[in-house]
């Protein structure tokens, strides 16, 4: 399994929309990931790094393969 997930996977896990992941990051709410803005890598849209181990903690238990179909 990945170590690196997108904001879609963590949404359906977390039961909300990718969008509200996306800005709970980039505002330092979660703080198991990372936006890295579009400037910065010279993209039209930024990036996310959802670290797994972090995100596993953050939900207090460890994901399965279930939680990604």
């Amino acid at each position: 399994m990945k170590d690196i997930l997108t904001p879609p996977e963590v949404a359906r896990i977390l039961g909300c929309a990718p969008q509200k992941v996306r800005e709970h990051i980039r505002r330092g709410i979660w703080t198991f990931g990372e936006a890295i803005p579009k400037k910065l890598i010279g993209k039209k849209k930024d990036e996310f790094n959802i670290y797994r181990s972090k995100f596993e903690a953050h939900i207090g238990r460890k994901l399965t393969e279930e939680d990604f179909k």
